[in-house]
């Protein structure tokens, strides 16, 4: 949870659409996987993140936000899109 992640080089969200690009091409952004990866500054902490996402989205369970944080940067890093 002290890790703090951060988009791959050649990675990139687009500024106005729900797409993240990737070398190879964009990958779709769905639900609140864009407020997580605008997150990645290389900055902040998993727990750091998923603490901001609990301010933003009041009244969310803390463990299923946790989960869902943790399993989408395992996705990611599984397909290179992020470092870790």
């Amino acid at each position: 949870m002290n890790s703090i992640p951060r988009l791959a080089p050649g990675c990139r969200l687009h500024p106005t659409e729900s797409v993240l690009l990737v070398p190879e091409g964009t990958l779709n952004l769905t639900g609140p996987t864009r407020e997580i990866l605008t997150r990645l500054d290389g900055t902040q902490t998993v727990t750091s993140i998923v603490t901001e996402l609990l301010k933003q989205y009041e009244g969310a369970d803390a463990v299923e936000v946790q989960a869902d944080v943790l399993g989408l940067l395992d996705r990611m890093q599984q397909r290179g899109v992020i470092r870790i």
